[in-house]
């Protein structure tokens, strides 16, 4: 699972100079809603076959229609190849991706680097930068016409359907349909993971799969339960009661690690946003009495407000959880609980098996995920959907038949949880990069550095699964929270769809929202003041927002 939260793409935007750089076709094209590619009618697109694999590992907990991913208990005991020999020619393939790790060693002193390369039959030129350096090191290689074979596309830069028309290669013909099969890893990617890389009409990339499910609002079972409470409360009452109760300043200890999360949409769940859950908002954008209506603007958000800032004057959030202007609190917040200095926060479901990993509490040390209760008789709670796919790798432009080669690369890439290939690419070397305990794959020091920090897993990879490495009970707690929380789940209507102000703006315009959310939770504004707030938002660009993603929404129909 990776551990990275929708956060953290959360990303500036990509200049305007580096654009223009790119060529004639990028700045003729796309230069706002209703001109360029960005109109294109996407609901024809010829996707891939889904041809799910009949072989290989099968999962101790199956994936379900309903979204919920399979589940592996441990890593199989004896993984077996997939693929039938080396997939490259010989050549050299360059990719650009970011890594959340540690840029790791290079290649000649970095054994799993060699091994992938003899594995795959090609010399891999991975051009490797800490994610809050990739987009301006995007910037550099469009501006310089400098881009690689492969190009993993993260985020949602502006001009991102003319960038892709004029630098990347639709790849409708090569994978559209059943044109898919001459790559059956890639056919056994689901339909749904595949729209996320439509853009012009076409298919413009190979995704890499993660889940429809959301953020979870953690909590630290153990201790929880060592009190004799209730995990689940049933109303915003009782979870009012439940927060009260484990609530110890005296001890360090405070309920709640995260006010507000990000405050900028995209799916992240603090405080704010579990209780505008509890009152049934959905995420980001909603159709609401026919129109399309950010929830911002519902009075149910402004409800939340009031309440975020009722818990805060109670005490009962984390006096630190705000941070400093530029700091990310996120690793902070996972700190604060595994020392049980706060109980509940919430965080991307694949944060439940990295809570263990960094676990300090000892062997009673559980965490558990809860449900928004509906705040009142009134009220039906719901979960929020994400963005299936993590990115998407984009190929750039060239003849026919180095498309293919490139495509069995991928196609490698993206064999199953519990596969030879799987196990070389994703652990590495057996002996050096990990060993295997009580029959789990568990990565050693050189592994943490020389795999992760490689971002190999973000070129290629096959759907993901629920597994803790050496953590049985949790990997069944995270799949059985996923079988309840995806049916109660709503996605925004706009997920896939693009707009250029938002492209633009968001990031600017998010952090105004986020300094409102702020002060009104800490007593600086009064609620009210939430009302100038959201108009300011409308003004500056919000109106534009929902007027290209209405466009776009008409054109996908």
């Amino acid at each position: 699972m990776d551990t990275v939260s929708r956060r953290t793409l959360l990303r500036g935007a990509l200049s305007a100079t580096a654009l223009a750089a790119a060529g004639p076709l990028v700045a003729a094209c796309g230069t706002g809603a209703g001109n360029g590619p960005a109109e294109s009618n996407n609901s024809g697109v010829l996707l891939p076959s889904y041809i799910p694999l009949t072989s290989g590992p099968q999962a101790d907990l199956p994936a379900l229609a309903s979204g919920v991913l399979a589940g592996f208990l441990k890593y199989p005991a004896n993984p077996v190849a997939v693929t039938n020999g080396k997939p490259g020619d010989g050549s050299t393939v360059s990719a650009f991706v970011e890594t959340f790790s540690p840029v790791a060693p290079a290649l000649s002193q970095n054994t799993y680097w060699q091994a992938l390369n003899k594995a795959l039959g090609v010399n891999l030129d991975m051009q490797v930068v800490p994610g809050a350096n990739y987009t301006d090191k995007l910037n550099v290689l469009v501006a310089g016409s400098s881009l690689p074979d492969l190009t993993m596309i993260s985020g949602i830069p502006p001009n991102l359907p003319a960038l892709l028309q004029a630098e990347f290669q639709d790849m409708t013909e090569f994978l559209g349909g059943d044109a898919v099969k001459d790559y059956p890893l890639l056919a056994n990617i689901p339909t749904v993971y595949w729209k996320t890389a439509v853009f012009n009409g076409g298919l413009y990339g190979v995704p890499i799969p993660r889940s429809v499910m959301g953020d979870v609002f953690y909590y630290r079972a153990d201790i929880v339960a060592a009190k004799g409470l209730n995990p689940q409360p049933s109303s915003y009452a009782e979870f009012v009661s439940l927060c009260k109760a484990i609530n110890d300043p005296k001890r360090n200890v405070w309920a709640l690690a995260d006010p507000n999360d990000s405050g900028g949409g995209g799916g992240a769940v603090g405080t704010l946003q579990f209780i505008q859950q509890m009152l049934g908002v959905g995420l980001d954008w909603v159709h609401s009495g026919g129109k399309l209506v950010n929830a911002w603007e519902l009075p149910e958000t402004t409800e939340a407000l009031a309440r975020t800032a009722e818990l805060w004057q109670a005490g009962y959030i984390h006096p630190d959880s705000f941070g400093t202007a530029s700091e990310s609190m996120t690793t902070t917040y996972k700190q604060w609980i595994n020392a049980g200095s706060a109980i509940l926060d919430g965080d991307s479901w694949t944060a439940w098996a990295p809570f263990y990993e960094e676990n300090v509490a000892g062997p009673s040390f559980r965490i558990g995920g809860m449900l928004p209760p509906d705040y009142d008789s009134g009220s039906k709670a719901v979960t929020w959907q994400q963005a299936p796919s993590f990115s998407f790798t984009a190929f750039k432009k060239a003849p026919k038949s180095r498309i293919r080669q490139l495509l069995k690369i991928l196609n490698w890439m993206a064999a199953p949880f519990g596969s030879a290939e799987y196990l070389l690419k994703n652990y590495g070397v057996s002996g050096v990069d990990w060993t295997r305990q009580g029959g789990d794959v568990v990565a050693t020091q050189t592994g943490l550095a020389e795999v992760g920090g490689l971002g190999v897993g973000y070129v290629g990879a096959p759907p993901d699964v629920v597994y803790a490495p050496g953590e049985e009970q949790a990997t069944k707690d995270c799949y059985e929270f996923m079988k309840k929380s995806i049916p109660m789940s709503v996605a925004d209507p706009t997920t896939g769809l693009y707009s250029r102000t938002y492209a633009e703006q968001n990031t600017s315009l998010a952090g105004q929202i986020t300094d409102a959310q702020q002060a009104i939770i800490q007593g600086q504004q009064p609620v009210s003041s939430w009302a100038a707030a959201v108009k300011s938002w409308r003004s500056a660009g919000g109106d534009q927002m929902r007027s290209e993603y209405e466009d776009a929404l008409a054109k996908s129909k």
